[in-house]
Protein backbone atom coordinates (compact mmCIF):
# COMPACT_ATOMS: atom_id res chain seq x y z
CA UNK A 1 0.00 0.00 0.00
CA UNK A 2 2.73 2.41 0.81
CA UNK A 3 4.94 1.76 -2.77
CA UNK A 4 1.58 2.31 -4.30
CA UNK A 5 0.73 5.83 -2.72
CA UNK A 6 4.48 6.41 -3.31
CA UNK A 7 3.96 5.72 -7.17
CA UNK A 8 0.54 8.14 -7.22
CA UNK A 9 2.15 10.79 -5.40
CA UNK A 10 5.19 10.61 -7.57
CA UNK A 11 2.21 10.34 -10.69
CA UNK A 12 0.51 13.77 -8.90
CA UNK A 13 4.16 15.45 -8.81
CA UNK A 14 4.66 14.44 -12.89
CA UNK A 15 1.78 16.01 -13.96
CA UNK A 16 2.18 18.75 -12.07
CA UNK A 17 5.00 20.13 -13.55
CA UNK A 18 3.94 19.00 -16.77
CA UNK A 19 0.49 21.15 -16.68
CA UNK A 20 2.70 24.37 -15.53
CA UNK A 21 5.82 23.68 -18.35
CA UNK A 22 3.05 23.63 -20.51
CA UNK A 23 0.92 26.88 -19.65
CA UNK A 24 4.08 28.94 -18.74
CA UNK A 25 5.15 27.74 -22.49
CA UNK A 26 2.13 28.66 -24.39
CA UNK A 27 1.33 32.54 -25.70
CA UNK A 28 -0.85 34.93 -23.62
CA UNK A 29 -3.37 35.05 -26.35
CA UNK A 30 -3.59 31.31 -27.02
CA UNK A 31 -6.48 31.51 -24.04
CA UNK A 32 -9.77 32.47 -25.78
CA UNK A 33 -11.04 35.86 -23.91
CA UNK A 34 -15.12 36.67 -22.97
CA UNK A 35 -14.30 39.99 -25.52
CA UNK A 36 -12.60 37.42 -28.28
CA UNK A 37 -15.68 35.34 -28.37
CA UNK A 38 -17.97 38.29 -27.78
CA UNK A 39 -16.61 39.88 -30.74
CA UNK A 40 -17.06 36.64 -33.02
CA UNK A 41 -20.40 35.82 -31.63
CA UNK A 42 -22.02 39.27 -31.49
CA UNK A 43 -19.69 40.92 -34.25
CA UNK A 44 -19.52 44.10 -31.70
CA UNK A 45 -17.05 44.27 -29.20
CA UNK A 46 -17.06 48.39 -28.08
CA UNK A 47 -13.58 49.32 -25.88
CA UNK A 48 -12.29 45.79 -25.78
CA UNK A 49 -9.06 44.83 -25.38
CA UNK A 50 -7.82 42.52 -27.88
CA UNK A 51 -4.13 43.51 -27.79
CA UNK A 52 -2.06 40.51 -29.49
CA UNK A 53 -5.01 38.38 -30.27
CA UNK A 54 -4.84 35.87 -33.57
CA UNK A 55 -8.15 37.46 -36.19
CA UNK A 56 -6.03 36.90 -38.83
CA UNK A 57 -8.72 35.11 -41.96
CA UNK A 58 -11.15 36.10 -40.10
CA UNK A 59 -14.67 37.49 -41.64
CA UNK A 60 -15.74 40.42 -39.14
CA UNK A 61 -17.37 42.38 -41.82
CA UNK A 62 -19.70 45.35 -40.58
CA UNK A 63 -18.18 44.71 -36.62
CA UNK A 64 -18.02 47.41 -34.42
CA UNK A 65 -14.78 47.71 -32.39
CA UNK A 66 -15.20 51.48 -31.30
CA UNK A 67 -12.21 52.48 -28.79
CA UNK A 68 -10.98 48.62 -28.62
CA UNK A 69 -7.35 47.99 -28.66
CA UNK A 70 -6.18 45.84 -31.07
CA UNK A 71 -2.36 46.80 -30.67
CA UNK A 72 -0.34 44.15 -32.18
CA UNK A 73 -3.19 41.67 -33.37
CA UNK A 74 -2.70 39.54 -36.40
CA UNK A 75 -5.50 40.84 -38.84
CA UNK A 76 -3.68 39.33 -41.98
CA UNK A 77 -6.67 39.03 -44.91
CA UNK A 78 -9.51 39.68 -42.13
CA UNK A 79 -12.59 41.58 -43.55
CA UNK A 80 -13.04 44.55 -41.74
CA UNK A 81 -15.40 46.34 -44.46
CA UNK A 82 -17.60 48.56 -43.63
CA UNK A 83 -16.96 48.03 -39.87
CA UNK A 84 -17.05 50.74 -37.06
CA UNK A 85 -13.45 51.12 -36.00
CA UNK A 86 -13.36 54.84 -34.71
CA UNK A 87 -10.99 55.88 -31.77
CA UNK A 88 -9.54 52.18 -32.28
CA UNK A 89 -5.50 51.08 -31.56
CA UNK A 90 -3.65 49.43 -33.71
CA UNK A 91 -0.06 50.32 -33.49
CA UNK A 92 2.10 47.28 -34.62
CA UNK A 93 -0.91 45.33 -35.64
CA UNK A 94 -0.55 43.14 -39.06
CA UNK A 95 -3.18 44.06 -41.51
CA UNK A 96 -1.31 42.57 -44.76
CA UNK A 97 -4.17 42.28 -47.37
CA UNK A 98 -6.87 43.14 -44.86
CA UNK A 99 -9.93 44.12 -46.36
CA UNK A 100 -11.00 48.12 -44.71
CA UNK A 101 -12.81 49.11 -47.57
CA UNK A 102 -15.30 51.21 -46.25
CA UNK A 103 -14.58 51.25 -42.83
CA UNK A 104 -14.57 54.44 -40.28
CA UNK A 105 -11.51 54.60 -38.21
CA UNK A 106 -11.84 58.02 -37.37
CA UNK A 107 -9.05 59.20 -34.78
CA UNK A 108 -7.68 55.98 -34.82
CA UNK A 109 -4.07 55.09 -34.54
CA UNK A 110 -2.09 52.81 -36.35
CA UNK A 111 1.49 53.96 -35.81
CA UNK A 112 3.49 51.08 -36.87
CA UNK A 113 0.72 48.56 -38.49
CA UNK A 114 1.55 46.59 -41.51
CA UNK A 115 -0.72 47.88 -44.31
CA UNK A 116 0.74 45.98 -46.82
CA UNK A 117 -1.94 45.65 -49.78
CA UNK A 118 -4.28 45.98 -47.72
CA UNK A 119 -7.61 47.09 -49.17
CA UNK A 120 -8.74 50.80 -47.78
CA UNK A 121 -11.03 52.26 -50.41
CA UNK A 122 -13.43 54.37 -49.48
CA UNK A 123 -12.90 54.23 -46.08
CA UNK A 124 -12.63 56.92 -43.90
CA UNK A 125 -9.78 57.83 -41.95
CA UNK A 126 -9.83 61.39 -40.64
CA UNK A 127 -7.67 62.60 -38.08
CA UNK A 128 -5.71 59.12 -38.26
CA UNK A 129 -2.26 58.17 -36.66
CA UNK A 130 -0.71 56.11 -38.67
CA UNK A 131 3.29 57.35 -38.56
CA UNK A 132 6.02 54.73 -39.15
CA UNK A 133 3.11 52.60 -41.39
CA UNK A 134 3.73 49.94 -44.27
CA UNK A 135 1.05 50.66 -47.01
CA UNK A 136 3.10 49.14 -49.76
CA UNK A 137 0.61 48.12 -53.18
CA UNK A 138 -1.91 49.04 -50.56
CA UNK A 139 -5.63 50.64 -52.16
CA UNK A 140 -6.83 54.23 -50.95
CA UNK A 141 -8.68 54.75 -54.04
CA UNK A 142 -11.55 57.55 -52.89
CA UNK A 143 -10.27 57.02 -49.35
CA UNK A 144 -10.65 60.19 -47.00
CA UNK A 145 -7.27 60.71 -45.07
CA UNK A 146 -8.01 64.55 -43.98
CA UNK A 147 -5.72 65.83 -41.63
CA UNK A 148 -3.80 61.98 -41.03
CA UNK A 149 -0.35 62.16 -40.21
CA UNK A 150 1.40 59.70 -42.11
CA UNK A 151 4.86 60.72 -41.67
CA UNK A 152 8.05 58.32 -41.93
CA UNK A 153 5.56 55.84 -44.32
CA UNK A 154 5.87 53.58 -46.62
CA UNK A 155 3.44 54.29 -49.05
CA UNK A 156 4.89 52.92 -52.80
CA UNK A 157 3.23 52.13 -55.48
CA UNK A 158 0.53 52.26 -53.68
CA UNK A 159 -3.46 53.34 -55.58
CA UNK A 160 -4.24 56.05 -54.28
CA UNK A 161 -6.98 58.08 -56.82
CA UNK A 162 -9.56 60.51 -55.65
CA UNK A 163 -8.17 60.28 -52.80
CA UNK A 164 -9.02 63.38 -50.17
CA UNK A 165 -5.68 64.51 -48.17
CA UNK A 166 -6.28 67.81 -47.12
CA UNK A 167 -3.69 68.86 -44.65
CA UNK A 168 -2.14 65.25 -44.27
CA UNK A 169 1.55 65.27 -43.10
CA UNK A 170 3.32 62.93 -45.58
CA UNK A 171 6.83 64.13 -44.48
CA UNK A 172 9.54 61.97 -45.16
CA UNK A 173 7.51 59.08 -46.33
CA UNK A 174 7.97 57.21 -49.69
CA UNK A 175 5.30 57.54 -52.19
CA UNK A 176 7.32 56.48 -55.24
CA UNK A 177 5.40 55.09 -57.89
CA UNK A 178 2.26 55.29 -56.34
CA UNK A 179 -0.71 56.87 -58.00
CA UNK A 180 -2.50 60.13 -56.27
CA UNK A 181 -4.05 61.44 -59.48
CA UNK A 182 -7.27 63.29 -59.06
CA UNK A 183 -6.62 63.75 -55.17
CA UNK A 184 -7.22 66.54 -53.24
CA UNK A 185 -3.73 67.24 -51.43
CA UNK A 186 -3.96 70.70 -50.63
CA UNK A 187 -2.08 72.14 -47.80
CA UNK A 188 -0.15 68.37 -47.63
CA UNK A 189 3.05 68.45 -45.88
CA UNK A 190 5.15 66.68 -48.12
CA UNK A 191 8.58 67.68 -46.89
CA UNK A 192 11.27 65.10 -47.03
CA UNK A 193 9.25 62.96 -48.99
CA UNK A 194 9.94 60.46 -52.05
CA UNK A 195 8.28 61.18 -54.78
CA UNK A 196 10.22 59.32 -57.65
CA UNK A 197 7.52 58.06 -60.27
CA UNK A 198 4.58 59.46 -58.38
CA UNK A 199 1.38 60.05 -60.58
CA UNK A 200 0.01 63.22 -59.17
CA UNK A 201 -1.69 63.97 -62.59
CA UNK A 202 -4.59 66.62 -61.56
CA UNK A 203 -4.35 66.48 -58.31
CA UNK A 204 -5.07 69.71 -56.14
CA UNK A 205 -1.48 70.33 -54.73
CA UNK A 206 -2.16 74.12 -53.71
CA UNK A 207 -0.57 75.44 -50.57
CA UNK A 208 1.54 72.17 -50.28
CA UNK A 209 4.67 71.57 -48.82
CA UNK A 210 7.04 69.63 -51.42
CA UNK A 211 9.78 67.96 -50.77
CA UNK A 212 12.66 70.61 -50.40
CA UNK A 213 10.33 72.66 -48.24
CA UNK A 214 8.81 75.40 -50.69
CA UNK A 215 5.50 75.71 -51.69
CA UNK A 216 4.04 74.16 -54.51
CA UNK A 217 4.51 75.92 -57.81
CA UNK A 218 2.97 73.72 -60.05
CA UNK A 219 6.19 71.99 -61.14
CA UNK A 220 6.38 68.30 -59.65
CA UNK A 221 9.05 66.65 -61.99
CA UNK A 222 11.89 68.38 -60.35
CA UNK A 223 11.19 65.72 -57.39
CA UNK A 224 10.73 62.59 -60.11
CA UNK A 225 6.77 63.12 -60.08
CA UNK A 226 4.54 62.95 -62.76
CA UNK A 227 2.18 65.63 -63.80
Amino acid sequence: MKLKSCFHGLATIALSIFLSLTLFNLPAKAFVTPEYEQLLSTGSCVRCDLSGADLSNKNLHGSTLDGSNLSKANLSHTDLSDSLLNDTKFDEADLTEANLSGAFLEASTLTGANLTSANLSKSDLYNALMSKTKLMKANLTEADLTSVVLSDSDLSEVLGTNVKFRGGVLSRSNLSNANFSQSFLRNTRLSGATLKGTNLSEADLSNAVMPDGTTYNGDVSRFGAVQ
